[in-house]
């Protein structure tokens, strides 16, 4: 495949994981710019990242990229998204494509009228871990997947993440949530661990999703946990022989011996990179780019997305054809929270 050209909308914090893509493996990606808010800010982030760094829409879309990644604020994402879309530039959209029915269905008409390829960059089910148990779930050591409990990621990624493992949804969800408001001494955000933090507010999400074919998914979620010294996140799925809860797999052997054992993961001594994922003396991950360099999970991730969105450009198959379907469960999972209830959702033509 040839080098994937893209540019960026945004100069935010997860915009820079696809500038980090390119300079982390320049031999896959190129980036021909980054689009900010002012040119003040386009130069200074010019000035200080060593990329081409543009104030308007028009001056990126003249450095001819292969598709643009629509990284901006959620407010302003779909709008982005459409832009492009209306001009006949392919968009890889950031999450969530829109926040609300009303945008995400003004967006789908969009895509629909133009037929411009539109995907959304949606990477948690692309981690190297989530890779590993995806394996095993396709290999059938758990037998039929029909339960996954969740408590790792939020929204749309959550939904995401409870497709990947429970497979395509063949009818109507039906879906029943609450929101819990705790209170949580306040140990971590983004920046990093936070000491003497005072009482904030903790909301939780807890949702059912039914699949009325006997398969459900658990959403417990809270945001704190992301970057909470206090709160830890958790992965189980449960199938007919077996389980993997995190990293621990127990399965029922062909001899109807229980077994039990877990993920092994191999990094590279310098850089900390995954390099493989072993399971039970076999490899079921193996990192398909670069070691020497540090690339975090959530890294290895973004890049597996590039490349599956220059796959899908080059062959026309969709890279990640459920976007419009998550983001309306996600929205509906949100608004049912809110209202304490349960609803039956049928979101079967959103694709």
């Amino acid at each position: 495949m040839q080098k994937i050209r893209y540019a960026v909308a945004g100069n935010g914090w997860r915009a820079m994981f696809y500038v980090r893509a390119a300079r982390n493996l320049p031999e896959h990606f190129e980036l021909t710019g980054v689009l900010c808010h002012t040119r003040e800010k386009a130069e200074a982030f010019e000035r200080e990242q060593g990329v081409r760094a543009f104030w308007s829409l028009d001056a990126l879309l003249e450095t001819k990229p292969g598709f643009v990644v629509t990284c901006v604020t959620k407010r302003a994402l779909a709008g982005m998204t459409m832009e492009c879309l209306a001009r006949g530039v392919p968009v890889l959209s950031e999450t969530p494509l829109a926040t609300d029915m009303q945008t995400l269905e003004a967006l789908r008409q969009t895509h629909e009228r133009t037929g411009t390829p539109l995907e959304m960059a949606e990477q948690y089910f692309l981690y190297p871990s989530h890779q590993a148990r995806h394996a095993l779930v396709e290999a059938g050591l758990l037998g039929q997947v029909h339960s996954v409990w969740l408590s790792m990621m939020h929204d749309y990624h959550g939904i995401s993440m409870l497709r990947a493992y429970l497979g395509e949804e063949t009818g109507p969800v039906t879906i029943r949530a609450r929101r819990l408001n705790t209170p949580i001494v306040h140990t971590g955000a983004r920046p990093g661990y936070v000491a003497g933090g005072g009482i904030e507010n903790e909301s939780r999400v807890l949702a059912q999703l039914d699949f009325g074919d006997g398969r459900v998914g658990l959403y417990d979620f809270a945001g704190s946990q992301y970057h909470s010294a206090i709160r830890s996140s958790h992965l189980r799925i449960l199938g007919t022989r077996g389980e993997i809860f995190d990293d621990e797999v127990r399965w029922v052997q062909e001899d109807g011996r229980p077994a039990r054992a877990s993920l092994v993961y191999h990094r590279d001594g310098i850089t900390g990179t995954i390099r493989a994922i072993d399971f039970d003396g076999r490899r079921v991950y193996e990192n398909p780019f670069r070691w020497d360099v540090a690339m975090t999970e959530d890294d290895i991730a973004v890049c597996t997305v590039l490349m599956r969105m220059g796959r899908a450009l080059a062959g026309g198959e969709k890279h990640y054809p459920y976007a419009f379907r998550d983001s309306l469960l996600a929205i509906e999972m949100a608004r049912l929270a809110d209202a304490d209830g349960g609803e039956t959702v049928d979101a079967l033509g959103w694709h």
